[in-house]
């Protein structure tokens, strides 16, 4: 089978982790369930979600899915850590440090830069609990932060073209959900009295038809607030952007009014 190829089992995988992304709120739970079906997905041991704060040394979140189990690191375990070792060879290795060395999404694997006899002899490879292969996936945040997918392997074959592949795929799906995690909703962006009308009776499950005849508009107009309601909001679906936006308890007014 060619190496960008899904089968029927692993395109409903795919679907599945997009599914989750696109209905689920944001939060470590919906996090811990899309990293239970990365993990199926592409094969690992273990597979975790890292931010990687390089000039505070620190990570300020970790979650791992590991045989079953879902792991979230305390804020107060996580001040605990002792990270010197891994900060100490950070830079040293390559693949650990690529995404703050270039400023850009990048999806790469130890394989990628050192032979299994290279990275058995680099001092990373103890820090790292002697892990045969990992796979990064990153989504750069401010200069020196990334948020970062972590896929690990004991002793198994290398990450190969069919895991970027589908990393590939998910990547535009996963990294919003990844952001919003720990990231609050932007309660700062301004919606014109119009547009909120239109998305609370979204939220409550109305298609455009209807809500145009609820507010005695056109559908063409329903439309153009949507689009100009996701502009604002940074999104592109009428379930994010309920999601997204900071919508009172106030029913909508049914009127003319524009």
């Amino acid at each position: 089978m060619p190496a960008t190829s899904l089968d029927a089992g692993e395109t409903a995988a795919v679907r599945h982790v997009v599914d989750v992304c696109a209905t689920q709120p944001a939060g470590t739970s919906t996090v811990f369930d899309v990293l239970d079906g990365l993990q199926g997905l592409v094969g690992c041991d273990w597979v975790a979600f890292n931010w990687h704060d390089t000039p505070g040394r620190r990570l300020h979140h970790a979650q791992l899915v590991a045989s079953g189990e879902r792991v979230l690191a305390s804020p107060e375990l996580l001040d605990a850590e002792d990270d010197e070792p891994f900060w100490r060879w950070y830079w040293r290795c390559e693949p650990c440090s690529l995404p703050d060395r270039i400023a850009a999404p990048v999806t790469v694997s130890i394989s990628d830069f050192y032979t299994a006899r290279e990275w058995a002899q680099h001092p990373m490879f103890e820090t790292l609990g002697g892990v045969s292969d990992e796979l990064l996936v990153s989504f750069p945040d401010e200069p020196g932060r990334s948020r970062r997918l972590l896929f690990g392997r004991q002793g198994r074959a290398h990450f190969d073209e069919r895991e970027r592949f589908l990393m590939t795929l998910l990547r535009p799906h996963v990294g919003p959900l990844l952001a919003r995690t720990l990231t609050p909703p932007r309660s700062d962006v301004v919606l014109t009295n119009r547009q909120r009308e239109v998305l609370r009776l979204v939220q409550l499950g109305m298609a455009n038809k209807q809500i145009a005849r609820a507010l005695g508009i056109s559908t063409g107009t329903v439309r153009k607030h949507l689009e100009n309601a996701y502009e604002r909001l940074g999104v592109q679906s009428r379930t994010e952007a309920v999601r997204e936006a900071t919508l009172d308890g106030s029913p909508p007014r049914s009127s003319h009014a524009g």
